[in-house]
C-alpha cells in the first residue's frame, strides 16, 4: 500500500520534465520540518521537499528569491538551486494544498560537531553567508518573524497551554519541571527582546546547523535550507550555529568549540561588543524558538510526542549550560 507520503512524492515528481525514466528515493536524511526524497534521472539527481510547516507559497517565493539573488555571488560552498516545473514555476502545489519543490543536487556528507575542523569549517561558512546577504536588498513579503518577535510569534503557546501539554502524554508530564524551567527562561528573555531589536538588522538564513550543511573532507561544501531567511538581528546568524553545538552528547569540549565556530564567524563578519555580549541571550532565544516551535508541531498533530522530549531535554540543558558557563566572544 502507497503511504500518503509516498503518494505527495509521486504526484510532486510528476509535475517535472525529466528527460527519460526516474527514480524516488528516501533521503539518507530528512529534516524534522518537512519531508525529503532524492530523485534520480540518468546521471542526474535532484533533492524533493515536500513543505510540512505551512502551505504559504509567498514564503517559498521569498525563499526562491534569495536563492536567486545569491546565485550571482561567489561563495565557496554550493546553495539550493530550484529547479523549475512543467508550470515554469519553482513551486508546485499537489492537490491537498500541500507545496513541493525541486532541488539540484549537492555533494557531501553532514559535517560532524565532534570534528574541530568542521566546526572551524561551519563558523566560517556561516560568516560568509551572513557578510553576502548584509549587501543583500531586497523588501521582505512575507516569512519568518526575527528571534525577538518570540512573544508575538508564539502568543498561541502561552504558559497555560505549553505546561497543559503535559496532559496528553505521560512522557511530557514527566518533563514538568524542564517545561516550567523553560517557561522562566522565556519570560527572562522576553525581557531583553527590546534590546535584541536594537543591534545591527540584515537577512539571515535562521537555521544554519551542522544538519544544514554538506562536507566533503574538512571543507563546507553547502549549505541547504533557505525555508527560514527572514529579516533579524545579524548576530542571530551566529546564534544559531552556536545552540547546536550546545547538546547534552557534545557537552565535554562545548566551550572550546562555541569559542572556535565564534572566532571562525568573526573572521569574515566581525561582531560589535554590544553584539557578542548579547550573543548569550540570542542563544537563549533560540533555544525557546525551538522548544515552542516543536511545542506547536506537536499540538497540532505534526509530531509525536517523542519528538517534542527530546526537544525539551536538549533546550533545557542548553538553557541551563548557558547559565553556568560563561563563555568568551
Amino acid at each position: 500500500m502507497v503511504s500518503d507520503i509516498e503518494q505527495q512524492a509521486a504526484n510532486a515528481a510528476s509535475r517535472y520534465g525529466w528527460q527519460g525514466p526516474y527514480r524516488i528515493e528516501d533521503a539518507a536524511v530528512s529534516g524534522m520540518n518537512n519531508t525529503t526524497r532524492i530523485i534520480s534521472c540518468g546521471m542526474d539527481k535532484y533533492v524533493l521537499r515536500l513543505y510540512n510547516n505551512h502551505g504559504d507559497a509567498d514564503t517559498v517565493r521569498q525563499e526562491h528569491d534569495m536563492l536567486k539573488a545569491l546565485s550571482n555571488e561567489k561563495l565557496a560552498f554550493r546553495i539550493p538551486s530550484p529547479v523549475y516545473n512543467l508550470d515554469g514555476s519553482t513551486i508546485t502545489q499537489l492537490p491537498d494544498g500541500k507545496l513541493a519543490c525541486l532541488f539540484n543536487y549537492i555533494e557531501g556528507e553532514r559535517p560532524s560537531p565532534e570534528k574541530s575542523t568542521h566546526v572551524e569549517a561551519l563558523g566560517s561558512a556561516c560568516g560568509e553567508l551572513s557578510r553576502i546577504l548584509s549587501g543583500i536588498k531586497f523588501r521582505a513579503v512575507s516569512g519568518y518573524s526575527p528571534y525577538y518577535d518570540l512573544a508575538e510569534t508564539y502568543a498561541s503557546m502561552d504558559k497555560a497551554s505549553l505546561l497543559g501539554l503535559a496532559d496528553s502524554d505521560a512522557g511530557i508530564a514527566e518533563r514538568i519541571p524542564k517545561l516550567e524551567y523553560l517557561q522562566k527562561e522565556r519570560e527572562r528573555a522576553l525581557q531583553a527582546c527590546m534590546s535584541v531589536a536594537q543591534l545591527p538588522q540584515q537577512w539571515i538564513h535562521g537555521d544554519i546547523c551542522f544538519g544544514n550543511a554538506l562536507s566533503i573532507g574538512d571543507a563546507i561544501s553547502g549549505l541547504l535550507d533557505f525555508e527560514f531567511v527572514t529579516m533579524d538581528c545579524r548576530a542571530m546568524e551566529l546564534a544559531v550555529l552556536l545552540v547546536d553545538l550546545l547538546k547534552p552528547e557534545l557537552a565535554t569540549g562545548s566551550k572550546e568549540r562555541l569559542e572556535l565556530a565564534a572566532r571562525a564567524f568573526q573572521t569574515a563578519v566581525p561582531l560589535t561588543s554590544v553584539e557578542r555580549n548579547l550573543l548569550p541571550t540570542l542563544m537563549r532565544l533560540r533555544l525557546l524558538d525551538v522548544a515552542l516551535h516543536f511545542a506547536v508541531r506537536y499540538r497540532d498533530g505534526l509530531d509525536g510526542p517523542e519528538v517534542l522530549a527530546d526537544i525539551v531535554d536538549n533546550c533545557a540543558f542548553g538553557c541551563e549550560w548557558l547559565a553556568f558557563n560563561p563563555l568568551d566572544f
